[in-house]
């Protein structure tokens, strides 16, 4: 276990609070032991990517189990799985005895959206999200436009506000790199729509640099990308600057009125966002497809546990069907997004 993995609080209380910030969790309990084990039958354990709270007894069981959540949470999958673990095969645990583990998963329960720029199309983009259960981090540089923008009813737990100038809230110094301090939490899909290109080309020159999101959409047309891959490509690597999306939005959508960008732009974010998830799913099929899975044991069925996760045509009961995700990149080809001029322009 890393450092990170030690226990701050008990279970229950690691369980609320990782389901009222809606992050990625798993309910580990021991639901039947047979002969000697570290813990008994009704012990739980509160698993999250970074951290343990409470324990199965430690040992090579414990680090099985935590092994297998944590690759189900990095995976998007979601629901349960039963482990049977023999200690003395599968664990080399001296006590010898048999249990079995039933593993609930919840993954990151919704999208994250960090939205920079409060005006009309931010507005409409957050209008049009919040309702659909993302969680928003709206930034702006001026207070009291994003104080005045409006959350629709019922949704405010949703939209985290906050003022936010990169042109002057960032630390210059090499020893606090600006991507440390951007507000900006990793796997975060990323708009930039300011009222200034300056901050525009400011906020891009530092979220591009950053591997560990999502996606990262401008607004702009062809020409104002082509300005900013100009003056950017001295500061970044060229596959830095690939990961920027400008113009934005789905292709074909016209008029330019707020909430017609924000309609492209929206179906453009759940495109991305349910392709991200069927990809992840379909690489914890790979991984849990029977000539890679290593076996903790059969199931009182006589099949692997590990084949309990959801597989197949139908990968879960929200999810697409492989043959719908091939549908959907066939009719949305990437190239075609990134070639497409859409009928947007900077606030």
């Amino acid at each position: 276990m890393n450092a990170k993995s030690a226990a701050t609080s008990r279970w229950y209380q690691a369980l609320a609070e990782a389901q009222a910030a809606l992050t990625a969790h798993a309910l580990a309990t021991v639901v039947t032991v047979a002969g000697s084990a570290p813990r008994g039958a009704g012990s739980k354990m509160l698993i999250t990517p970074d951290t343990l709270h409470d324990s199965l007894g430690g040992g090579r069981l414990e680090q099985l189990v935590v092994e297998r959540a944590r690759e189900g949470l990095a995976q998007g999958q979601s629901g349960c799985l039963l482990e049977e673990i023999a200690l003395g095969q599968h664990a080399q645990q001296c006590c010898g005895g048999h249990v079995q583990v039933l593993i609930e998963l919840y993954p990151a329960l919704a999208p994250r959206l960090a939205l920079f720029g409060a005006g009309h199309v931010g507005q409409a983009i957050v209008t049009l999200l919040a309702p659909l259960g993302w969680q928003i981090d709206w930034r702006d540089s001026r207070a009291e436009q994003l104080t005045a923008a409006t959350t629709p009813a019922g949704c405010e737990g949703r939209v985290e506000r906050q003022a936010f100038n990169i042109l002057t809230d960032l630390p210059r110094a090499k020893a606090a790199p600006a991507s440390e301090s951007l507000p900006v939490m990793a796997g975060s899909h990323v708009l930039v729509l300011t009222h200034d290109h300056v901050e525009d080309q400011a906020l891009i020159a530092v979220l591009a640099a950053r591997d560990d999101l999502a996606s990262l959409g401008l607004i702009g047309s062809s020409s104002k990308w082509a300005r900013f891959r100009q003056r950017l490509s001295g500061d970044l690597a060229e596959h830095e600057i690939a990961r920027v999306r400008c113009p934005i939005g789905v292709p074909g959508i016209p008029g330019k009125r707020p909430e017609e960008i924000a309609i492209g732009v929206v179906a453009e974010l759940l495109q991305i966002e349910a392709l991200q998830i069927e990809a992840r799913r379909s690489d914890g099929a790979a991984v849990n497809s029977p000539d890679k899975a290593t076996g903790h044991g059969a199931s009182p069925q006589g099949t692997s546990a590990r084949g309990t996760s959801a597989r197949g045509a139908s990968l879960d009961s929200h999810g697409l069907t492989r043959k719908g995700a091939r549908q959907l990149r066939a009719h949305f080809a990437p190239d075609a997004m990134h070639q497409t001029e859409t009928t947007q322009k900077a606030e």
